[in-house]
């Protein structure tokens, strides 16, 4: 009877002490300023996904596309829940130009799923077009740098 004691002490000792040390960290807001939304899928995670209007057929830029002069652009907004959005866009050596929300001055609550009402069109030249998306859970001044609570999201594609 007295070793059944001891074993069952000794067992339930042992599962405690596994609950203490085996307990999660909780990251530093200050180090780790967005997580997005525990437990979210990653399929889901906020995003962009970007079309191309060529020669009347509308095709979806893949990580081998090329874009020419004169493709218009088709930004479809991805993600798990409704969030405000800013979409910035470089075209080759050109600066950076808001394309979305068009003469704002605040971001706008966009949902998923959602088709962007505008459509860029690639400029000639070469190098790269780079879009750069800026979700975040309440609205912010278009134009302002991102902070801790922005998720920034970039795509860079090659143009020929």
């Amino acid at each position: 009877m007295r070793r059944a004691l001891a074993f069952i002490g000794a067992g339930g000792l042992l599962v405690g002490l596994a609950f203490f040390v085996a307990r999660p960290r909780v990251p530093d807001p200050a180090t780790n300023p967005y997580a997005g939304v525990r437990g979210g899928s990653r399929a889901k995670a906020a995003g962009l996904g970007i079309r191309y209007l060529r020669d009347g057929v509308d095709r979806t830029v893949q990580p081998s596309t090329a874009l020419r002069a004169g493709d218009r652009l088709r930004l479809e907004v991805r993600g798990e829940r409704p969030r405000y959005l800013e979409v910035r866009m470089r075209d080759g050596d050109a600066p950076p130009a808001v394309v979305f929300p068009a003469g704002g001055r605040d971001t706008v609550l966009v949902q998923p799923k959602e088709v962007l009402p505008v459509t860029p069109i690639v400029a000639p030249g070469g190098g790269r077009l780079i879009v750069t998306a800026l979700f975040s859970d309440r609205p912010r001044g278009v134009g302002a740098p991102a902070d801790p609570d922005t998720e920034t999201v970039t795509v860079t594609v090659a143009k020929e």
